[in-house]
């Protein structure tokens, strides 16, 4: 667990299904708390993922997610966001870079030399915010369907 201030940071639990579904929400992909009761039946049974809440007091005031993945162009693993959401009324108090920090330490103690994040073109203040943190970008994502 990492303490600072008033903010706890510990490993997600199936119990925060209710508060990670509000703060997804949040980030435009409605959720209701069952489905990410199930969702999170997946991912937390997975040694490969990781999903890190903020708290304060029994609030839960962000969420960040990520997995180690493998890739053709160099041998050793790297790391993809799956999510990073802080509760809209307390955005700019340090909880965002320290849901990274725990997520980037995580990454590293499995031996990812990378950390990629993919956010929407419409997230301006996100870009800037990854940017401060030292990420770089490098590329264009293309999304198909395929239901």
């Amino acid at each position: 667990m990492v303490q600072t201030q008033d903010y706890l940071v510990r490993e997600a639990r199936l119990a925060d299904a209710p508060g990670i579904a509000r703060l997804v929400t949040q980030l435009g992909y409605p959720a209701a708390p069952e489905e990410m009761e199930e969702r999170l039946k997946t991912l937390l049974s997975r040694q490969d993922y990781r999903l890190f809440v903020a708290k304060i007091s029994e609030t839960l005031v962000g969420m960040v997610g990520g997995y180690v993945a493998y890739a053709l162009e160099f041998t050793p693993p790297y790391g993809r966001l799956i999510g990073l959401v802080v509760d809209k009324n307390y955005r700019r108090a340090g909880i965002g870079r320290l849901l990274m920090s725990r997520i980037e330490q995580w990454l590293r103690e499995q031996g990812a030399v990378l950390l990629l994040v993919t956010s929407g073109v419409q997230r301006v203040q996100a870009h800037a915010f990854y940017q401060r943190l030292g990420y770089v970008e490098t590329g264009l994502r293309f999304a198909k369907q395929l239901e």
